[in-house]
């Protein structure tokens, strides 16, 4: 595999799924529809204009369709903005390798692969099975009447054990992900040493055909890799701040109950817009 032979800057899920059969697999679990591997162009973004940000996950299907993914062992309600950066690089990038660059400035429409776009999510904080972030929660000011109108939804699937549903069921390489960062966030919570960890996750997981070829693959660089993957201080803060935000998610629910704007809510006690409004879905239901 190349990203073997160089140096390696990308994390297990990028890795995983930057192979043709994988992403392939990947899409029919988020669509039902089923395509080759020689239908698959992966087109991730290596670096973007910020240089610290890279896309995790960007493919082609058959040029009638652009799938961007990303990966979050955090939660991070900004997906929508940085989504948006990655589209339109993603975009001309798409136009270089085909070589339509000049097209863009013809009179006559330009057909584009239709963008759609999905966040996996594996952290340790409790998040529902599937949740939808929309760019339009960040914009300061409402919409114009006058004026177009720019959205952007980014549906975020759980995809911790037991929580995945029919996602992990249909994409065998998702589900023994899913096992994989299951079993390291276990042995995390048995040894301080976070190198330790992942070695014994490693074995573990090869020893039961866990991603096994992927894992053999890699070899010793996978403490490296998944050093950069995953923040460990920053889970140990997650699991401090867990049960803080569960009451905080408490003390929402009673608000709204009484019928107090999500909005009033947000500001009072520290959550986002977006978290209550999340539950007052929740509630809803």
């Amino acid at each position: 595999m190349e990203g073997v032979n160089r140096e390696i800057k990308d994390g297990v899920f990028k890795l995983l799924f930057e192979k043709p059969e994988n992403a392939a697999e990947l899409y029919y679990a988020l669509t039902g529809e089923k395509c080759r591997p020689e239908d698959i162009q992966i087109i991730t973004l290596e670096t973007t204009i910020s240089g610290r940000l890279k896309n995790d996950l960007a493919f082609v299907v058959g040029d009638r369709v652009l799938v961007v993914g990303e990966h979050q062992s955090t939660p991070n309600e900004n997906m929508p903005i940085r989504i948006l950066m990655y589209v339109g690089q993603l975009y001309e990038k798409w136009f270089k390798m085909k070589g339509d660059g000049k097209l863009l400035y013809a009179k006559k429409l330009h057909k584009i692969p239709k963008p759609e776009f999905a966040v996996f999510y594996n952290g340790a904080a409790k998040r529902p099975q599937k949740e939808v972030l929309r760019l339009s929660d960040a914009f300061n000011a409402p919409q114009s009447d006058n004026l177009g109108f720019l959205e952007l939804e980014v549906p975020v699937y759980n995809i911790n054990a037991g929580m995945g549903g029919s996602l992990v069921k249909d994409s065998e390489k998702l589900r023994q992900y899913s096992e994989f960062v299951a079993k390291l966030q276990e042995f995390q919570k048995i040894y301080d040493d976070f190198g330790r960890a992942v070695k014994n996750a490693v074995n573990y997981c090869i020893d039961n055909n866990i991603l096994a070829e992927l894992l053999r693959e890699i070899g010793g660089k996978i403490v490296s890799i998944l050093a950069m993957e995953y923040d460990v201080e920053m889970d140990k803060r997650v699991y401090a701040e867990e049960l803080l935000e569960d009451r905080l998610a408490e003390v929402a629910k009673k608000l709204l109950r009484r019928g107090v704007p999500f909005q009033v809510i947000a500001e009072e006690i520290g959550l986002s817009e977006a978290a209550v409004r999340q539950l007052k879905y929740e509630l809803g239901r």
